[in-house]
């Protein structure tokens, strides 16, 4: 379950509460049946209402979580496709295997996307647009650089150049899936300098990534 799914039906759930809430005062004020009959019988209704909704949220939690972990898969793996692409224009003499093995990364990347999003704008009679195109570009990359006697190596560091911007872009959009947060203990000395200490005693040259 996507977050602005599990985000939409939190929401109604508060709705609903808020309802509930707001009626049961106003039956509680108005209510002048004998024995206050009508208010009895919603505060009654009441406990067997919240569990109901409480049994739904815990599913939508589930869904969410099963979907969390499809998401982190699909992730390992286009980040090997990714890389694996990304460091194969950095081979000089690719042979064969080596250009089979990366466009076959990338192709079960791009079919492991398409088992966790459905296309834009997809329905009955509409295949849709692939949600994440630069993946499909970036296999295309590949399989235009070739390999062996036809192996395009002076297009090699554009390819690369490629690849990277595409990656770069593509993964900002497909990270606003995640539950995400800044960690609570982290290390970087760009924003603590008191963390520079270990490059300056090493002599290690801090560069940016």
């Amino acid at each position: 379950m996507m977050k602005r799914t599990i985000r939409k039906w939190f929401i109604l759930a508060i709705v609903i509460f808020i309802a509930l809430l707001i009626t049961g005062i106003l039956i509680s004020i108005f209510d002048n049946t004998p024995q206050r009959s009508v208010y009895s019988t919603f505060t009654g209704l009441m406990p067997l209402i919240l569990g109901i909704a409480a049994v739904w949220l815990g599913y939508c939690v589930q869904r969410r979580n099963a979907y969390q972990q499809q998401l982190r898969s699909l992730w390992s793996n286009l980040i090997e496709a990714v890389h694996s692409a990304i460091c194969y224009t950095r081979i000089e003499h690719p042979i064969e295997e080596q250009y089979l093995t990366t466009l076959i990364k990338l192709s079960t990347a791009i079919d492991e996307i398409r088992g966790v999003f459905c296309n834009l704008g997809e329905n009955n009679s509409k295949v849709g647009l692939y949600p994440f195109e630069p993946i499909k570009n970036i296999y295309l990359l590949i399989e235009n650089l070739s390999f062996g006697d036809r192996h395009k190596s002076c297009d090699s560091e554009k390819c690369h150049e490629q690849i990277f911007a595409l990656w770069k872009d593509v993964r900002k959009e497909i990270l606003k899936e995640f539950d995400r947060e800044e960690p609570s203990f982290s290390h970087s000395h760009w924003k603590d300098l008191s963390q520079s200490r270990v490059y300056e005693m090493h002599g290690i040259k801090k560069q940016a990534t």
